[in-house]
């Protein structure tokens, strides 16, 4: 009995998916910079390390937990700055490793905590629920306020936990109008794409296999057995490799 062409894409499947996501790694990895925009900032007080969010007007510092608005981080001598200069604008990173003023008010920040905004303007905090943060700690902080380094990536999280199937579909709802999230929505849809692939090609290929091992019987009923044995190993391998590609999309999902 031969083995249907889908069966030979199935076991290509997982090889295809992880060198996608290594090249979507890759790809993200070199968005990290330190590149920033010259964007204006309608808050006066606003300095280097403050974190910003978008109000009417221009840009201002974030003025409330959690904030929704979040936009980036005012810095100083970044490696790369688009955009001309003004007495308006300061230069701001939306995306990429950069120095946050944060305090221990919401508890010590620690290497791999999440940072969010304050009721204190333009002042970070450890994220301790869930809501909008700006990033991830890249250090410890010491005393009760300072600069650390932040990786800036806003988007939605579930600090406490991993996150659920309803706070991504919300988060990518709410991400469209937010380019500073697009790794993250990225993420999201190629786990799809895997788990999603990984379902319909062994369906298919459990159905096709199960047709073609009921006609093969029929032809050679002599072989009955031989055929049968052929046909569970094989519905036995698309059932394995399809149970790995959606366990790698739930991977891609929950850990990474």
């Amino acid at each position: 009995m031969k083995k249907p062409a889908q069966s030979l894409i199935i076991l290509a499947l997982p090889t295809i998916f992880l060198v996608g996501f290594s090249a979507l790694a890759q790809a993200e990895d070199l968005q990290s910079g330190d590149i920033a925009r010259n964007l204006e900032v309608v808050d006066p007080k606003a300095a280097a390390g403050d974190i910003l969010s978008k109000a009417e007007g221009g840009l201002v510092r974030s003025p409330v937990l959690y904030d929704r608005n979040l936009f980036g981080v005012a810095t100083e001598n970044p490696s790369i700055v688009l955009n001309q200069a003004t007495d308006k604008t300061l230069p701001v990173i939306s995306y990429g490793e950069v120095l946050v003023s944060v305090s221990s008010s919401n508890g010590e920040i620690k290497r791999g905590d999440f940072v969010t905004s304050s009721s204190v303007p333009g002042i970070g905090q450890k994220a301790t629920d869930d809501g909008f943060v700006l990033g991830k700690a890249l250090e410890d902080l010491s005393g009760k306020e300072g600069k650390i380094s932040v990786f800036v990536n806003i988007q939605y999280r579930s600090v406490e936990g991993r996150p659920s199937f309803g706070r991504i579909f919300s988060f990518m709802a709410s991400s469209m109008s937010k380019p500073e999230n697009l790794p993250e929505v990225l993420r999201y849809l190629f786990a799809l794409l895997v788990g999603g692939g990984a379902f319909f090609f062994g369906f298919i290929s459990f159905v096709r296999s199960l047709r073609s091992g009921v006609e093969a019987v029929g032809r050679n009923p002599m072989a009955r057995a031989s055929i049968q044995i052929a046909m569970i190993f094989n519905l036995l391998g698309i059932f394995v490799l399809t149970a790995a590609g959606v366990a790698l999309s739930l991977f891609i999902v929950f850990y990474l």
